[in-house]
C-alpha cells in the first residue's frame, strides 16, 4: 500500500511540473492556475478518477479528443508562439501558424493556406496594438474566424 501511495505522489509530481490538472472534477472545482492548487485538482482528478470519466463523456471540461479542452490547448499554444505566430499572421504562412491552423479545424495543405491569408487579411483586427496579450489574440482570431463561414466550412469540413 505505502508503494501505491508513493507511486501515485511520484506520478502527481511530475504530472504537477505541466502546470495544468487538464480537465475533471477536480479542474472544476479549482481554477486557479497555482502549483499548489492545480496539484490538488490533479490528485481530486486521479484520486476520483473523474478524468477518464469526464474524458469519455465530455462533462467536466473534458473532450473525446484530448484532456483539455481544445480552446485551452489555442490560448496555451498562442501564450508560447506569440511572438513567432504574430509574424508569421503578417507574412501569411508559417509553420506555427499552420499548427494554429490545424488547432482550430483546418488539417489539409488548402485549409491551412487559406487560414494563413485569413490572419493575414485580418491581421490589424487579430493584433490591433504590439502589445496585444495572447487572452485579446486568441478572442480577436475567434471573433474575426467566427465571421469567416466559408472558411469555417473548408476547416471543420476537411
Amino acid at each position: 500500500m505505502k508503494k501505491l501511495v508513493l507511486c501515485v505522489l511520484l506520478f502527481a509530481g511530475f504530472q504537477a511540473q505541466a502546470g495544468d490538472a487538464g480537465c475533471g472534477l477536480g479542474s472544476v472545482i479549482i481554477s486557479k492556475n497555482s502549483k499548489g492548487l492545480q496539484l490538488l485538482a490533479m490528485t481530486t482528478n486521479g484520486s476520483l478518477l473523474t478524468q477518464p470519466l469526464g474524458i469519455t463523456s465530455g462533462t467536466s471540461g473534458c473532450s473525446a479528443s484530448g484532456l483539455v479542452m481544445n480552446e485551452k490547448e489555442v490560448q496555451y499554444f498562442v501564450e508560447v508562439n506569440q511572438e513567432e505566430l504574430s509574424r508569421e499572421m503578417a507574412q501569411g504562412h508559417g509553420e506555427k501558424l499552420y499548427t494554429l491552423a490545424s488547432m482550430k479545424g483546418c488539417s489539409n495543405e488548402v485549409s491551412q493556406k487559406a487560414f494563413g491569408t485569413f490572419t493575414q487579411n485580418s491581421y490589424s483586427r487579430i493584433l490591433p496594438a504590439a502589445n496585444t496579450s495572447a487572452v485579446d489574440m486568441v478572442q480577436n482570431l475567434n471573433s474575426e474566424f467566427s465571421t469567416q463561414g466559408d472558411l469555417a466550412q473548408l476547416c471543420h469540413g476537411s
